[in-house]
């Protein structure tokens, strides 16, 4: 006997298309797709007809921790399942020992997340790089990050003495260290040019220029991430690495995949951030927004859509950076003074649907693809991300007819605010399902912090 039956839904099958499907679960795990004809025995039932079957969402692209507490952030996981996100990938780095740190946030996300999470731990050290492959066999790491954003300024910002530059040599032998170790080994990337970035900082400020998102734009334009982006490319075409290129902005970076599909046509990956779709530098939700890198035009916005739409970008992830708004904006709320990165969970989907799908005609499947699946091959998380038989029962059940403004309340978030907020969304999951158990039933979580477990990968 099956434990649930998910009856009379529409399946939005990443590269498939739409399915009319019964699914049977037990413990935890997809054990039957049945054609709606057909009549399975279950202990429990639940009719979503008129609904749209999603996988559970994968967001890849996670700073919990950054300015809370690990333990807070993690709590604060109820909003992810809120939006139908059921597994994320931390973003963490540190100036100390993996070896010894890492097994601590791990237990304190395991007593605190809500839903499914892993790591990717930054490179900042030799003793990182000397740790990397006891990490890979013991903890099931297999993704790490490379700061092209810090390139010879770790020792200023994390004191480190024996800091590496994150020089493009570093991330040559980082690529060649990886490929050593397995071919499954994925190095992120944050690809700015911070020579650029340092001296039009300094220029702007010295200036007394203070235009809220146009002068944070001006600090790192298209065209500093586009010269990182195609070094970073080149550099692993020559190791035959794997890379996944985090929060993609700009229009010239845009040029660069299109003019050169030979040196990403393998072994790389591209994601952009609904924030790059949404928001511009003239946005009237002002420095609410700053982030880096920035927000550019309406016309980067524009070509970033057509990536999407084309294939150029394979993921989406939220870049979330959890804090409150007395925080985020300081005494002033200047460029220089605010902080980098905001809340942005709970809307994922919902956001991805009303902007691509709703006004801009990208298939179901594709938003499915680039939210769930695109993410569990290039992370390795083997059972994640999938509508097929032995995969985790993970969905986010949606009603794409819901249409409803956002609030802080609806999200269930401990953050008081959220940079979507007010915005009108449809796509809202009346289900998040996350290892075959409700989390989630019409917006509301029906259980408690603590139940979300760590994924390890294999190699």
């Amino acid at each position: 006997m099956l434990d649930l039956l998910i009856k009379n839904g529409t399946a939005v099958v990443p590269r498939q298309g739409l399915k009319e499907v019964n699914i049977g679960i037990r413990d935890g795990k997809i054990v039957g797709i049945y054609e709606l004809r057909q009549s399975m025995e279950a202990r429990e039932n639940i009719d979503v007809q008129g609904l749209h079957i999603f996988p559970g969402l994968i967001d890849a692209h996670q700073h919990l921790g950054i300015y809370n507490s690990t333990e807070f952030d993690f709590k604060d996981t109820k909003q992810h399942a809120v939006g139908g996100v059921t597994t994320v990938v931390n973003y963490d780095r540190q100036p100390v020992s993996y070896l010894e740190y890492f097994p601590k946030v791990k237990e304190i996300g395991e007593k605190n997340s809500y839903i499914d999470f892993t790591y990717s731990l930054g490179i900042l050290k030799e003793q990182h790089l000397d740790e990397l492959e006891e990490l890979v066999e013991t903890y099931g790491l297999t993704s790490f990050k490379f700061f092209r954003n810090y390139e010879r300024q770790l020792n200023g910002k994390f004191s480190i003495e024996d800091g590496i530059n994150l020089s493009s040599y570093d991330l040559k032998r980082i690529l060649e260290k990886f490929k050593s170790i397995s071919s499954k080994l994925m190095l992120s990337v944050h690809c700015e040019n911070m020579d650029v970035n340092r001296k039009l900082t300094q220029e702007l400020k010295d200036s007394g220029e203070d235009d809220g998102l146009v002068t944070w734009s001006k600090t790192s334009p298209g065209y500093a991430e586009a010269e990182s982006l195609l070094s970073t490319l080149y550099i692993n075409h020559v190791v035959g690495g794997n890379l996944f290129i985090v929060h993609l902005s700009s229009a010239e970076s845009m040029e660069v995949l299109e003019k050169t599909p030979w040196l990403h046509e393998k072994g790389v990956k591209v994601e952009t951030c609904p924030h790059y779709l949404v928001f511009n530098e003239d946005h009237e939700i002002g420095m609410k927004a700053k982030v880096g890198p920035p927000v550019h035009t309406e016309n980067d916005s524009n070509r970033l859509w057509e990536g999407i739409r084309n294939g150029t970008i394979n993921a989406i992830g939220t870049d979330h950076v959890p804090n409150y708004l007395k925080d985020k904006l300081g005494d002033k709320g200047g460029v220089w003074e605010t902080q980098f990165g905001f809340p942005s969970m709970g809307t994922l989907l919902q956001v991805m649907l009303t902007e691509g799908y709703e006004k801009r005609d990208i298939p179901l499947e594709r938003i499915a693809d680039i939210t769930s699946l695109q993410l569990a091959e290039s992370y390795n998380l083997e059972y994640k991300g999938r509508i097929e038989v032995g995969a985790d029962a993970d969905f986010a059940i949606v009603d794409l007819k819901k249409r409803k403004t956002v609030t802080m309340d609806q999200l269930h978030s401990l953050s008081d605010y959220n940079v979507y907020e007010g915005m009108d969304l449809i796509g809202w999951p009346v289900y998040t399902i996350s290892r075959g158990e409700v989390i989630v039933k019409d917006g509301v979580p029906t259980m408690e912090s603590g139940r979300g477990k760590y994924v390890r990968r294999s190699i």
